[in-house]
């Protein structure tokens, strides 16, 4: 049996889930927004301003769909900043793995786009 019959030949265990697979973009542009809108609205720490209305900002765009893929390079940006640079952590109250999440999560909406119940249109 040549190896490439057995690729087609796998089941996946929940067949149903795969038609919503759609709405994934729009799932995670609306959880990453709200973890913005929830990191700009903490009292925890103090943050400089400039952080706090990018992510302010950002955040509230995911969430409409507007401008998603810019504010996902915004927000991925100020987490890989906060990765590498140990003075910029005191600005994200996160640690390493949830943010190199985030930073995936930032990614993947940058490569998929809004999803459905966005604003922007893909080109």
């Amino acid at each position: 049996m040549p190896y490439t019959s057995i690729m087609y030949h796998v089941v996946t265990p929940f067949p149903e889930l795969l038609t919503f697979s759609f709405y994934a973009p729009m799932l995670l542009r609306i959880a990453l927004g709200l973890y913005a809108l929830a990191f700009v609205f903490s009292d925890r720490q103090q943050k400089k301003e400039i952080y706090r209305g990018l992510f302010l900002i950002a955040g509230i765009s995911l969430i409409v769909g507007f401008y998603v893929q810019i504010s996902a390079v915004i927000i991925a940006l100020l987490f890989i900043i906060s990765f590498f640079d140990s003075r910029a952590r005191l600005v994200v109250e996160t640690n390493k793995t949830e943010i190199t999440l985030l930073i995936t999560i930032s990614l993947i909406l940058l490569v998929t786009g809004a999803g459905p119940l966005a604003i922007d249109l893909p080109l």
